[in-house]
């Protein structure tokens, strides 16, 4: 229990994004655990992990130098429930071990200059993204 307590006890409950447990069946066949498993995906690694595949080496990282820039712009999809939950939306397009085992493929990111972004939400002085997926084709 101590080295359980060691792990969790550094997380800031707002760095948290999801927490998947698994126990029974599914931690036996997925994890091969007997016990049980915890899943924590911080915002951390949903942004680091999403810049590193789809920005880092794109066009797009002249507008989005840094994962700390992307945590300040606007996020949304082609659905208009998920505008402005950046971490909502980004999860979807990656991999993390947790409720999301479909990700999402992405058709297109687009980056919308800060004046149009402040246009559709003022909070978003920075600019936005709008993540179009296959699906949306």
């Amino acid at each position: 229990m101590n080295e359980v307590q060691s792990i969790l006890e550094p997380l800031n409950p707002n760095d948290i994004s999801t927490m998947s447990v698994y126990k029974g069946d599914d931690a036996s066949q997925k994890y091969d655990s007997k016990s049980g498993v915890i899943i924590i995906t911080t915002k951390k690694y949903i942004l680091d992990t999403f810049y590193k595949n789809n920005i880092e080496n794109s066009s797009l990282k002249n507008e989005i130098p840094s994962t700390e820039m992307l945590a300040k712009i606007g996020v949304f999809g082609s659905k208009a429930d998920s505008k402005n939950l950046p971490y909502d939306e980004l999860i979807k397009y990656i991999y993390t071990n947790t409720a999301n085992d479909t990700v999402l493929k992405i058709s297109s990111i687009t980056f919308i200059k800060p004046s149009d972004a402040q246009q559709m939400n003022p909070d978003w002085k920075f600019g936005a993204i709008e993540i179009m997926s296959t699906l949306d084709r």
